[in-house]
C-alpha cells in the first residue's frame, strides 16, 4: 500500500504546531481522501509506543502515562477511556495481551498517545522525519 505523502507531513505539522499548515494538509486529505490514514497512524503507534517504553516497562509506567495523557486531554482533546488505553499500548509491549476496544476509541488512543510521545520527545527535524519514514515504510508493507 503506497501512504500518501501528505499524511507524514500532517503529523509533522501537528506535532511541530505549524496550525496553518496543519489546517491546509487538512483540508486537502479532507477534499482528496483519507485513505491509508488508520494504517499509517497503527504503525505510527507501534512505533512510537515502542520508543517511549520499550520491554523494560512495567504496567505502571503505562499507567502512570496514560493518567497524564488523560489529564492533558482533559483541557480541549478527546475523550479516551483510560482501561482500553493502558490495554492497547501493553499490547504493543505484550503482544499475548488482547482487548476489544471499539475502533474509533482505538483511533482517538493511537492519535493522542503518538502526539503525546513525539511532543515530548523534542526531537530534531531529523529525528522526526526518521520516525515518520519508518512508520510510512511499516504501513507501506503488503
Amino acid at each position: 500500500m503506497t501512504i500518501k505523502p501528505e499524511l507524514p507531513e500532517y503529523i509533522r505539522t501537528l506535532v511541530r504546531g505549524d496550525h496553518d499548515a496543519n489546517d491546509r494538509i487538512e483540508a486537502k486529505l479532507d477534499a482528496e481522501g483519507w485513505g491509508g490514514f488508520p494504517r499509517f497512524l497503527a504503525a505510527l503507534f507501534f512505533i512510537t509506543v515502542d520508543r517511549r517504553f520499550g520491554e523494560s516497562s512495567t504496567p505502571a509506567d503505562v499507567i502512570k502515562f496514560v493518567a497524564e495523557l488523560r489529564a492533558d486531554l482533559s483541557q480541549g482533546g478527546p475523550d479516551i477511556d483510560a482501561e482500553a488505553a493502558e490495554a492497547l499500548i501493553t499490547s504493543i509491549i505484550d503482544p499475548s495481551v488482547d482487548y476489544t476496544i471499539d475502533q474509533s476509541m482505538i483511533g482517538r488512543i493511537q492519535a493522542a498517545t503518538v502526539y503525546r510521545v513525539l511532543t515530548q520527545e523534542d526531537l530534531t527535524d531529523t529525528d522526526l522525519d526518521a520516525v515518520l519514514a519508518e512508520a510510512v515504510e511499516l504501513s507501506s508493507r503488503p
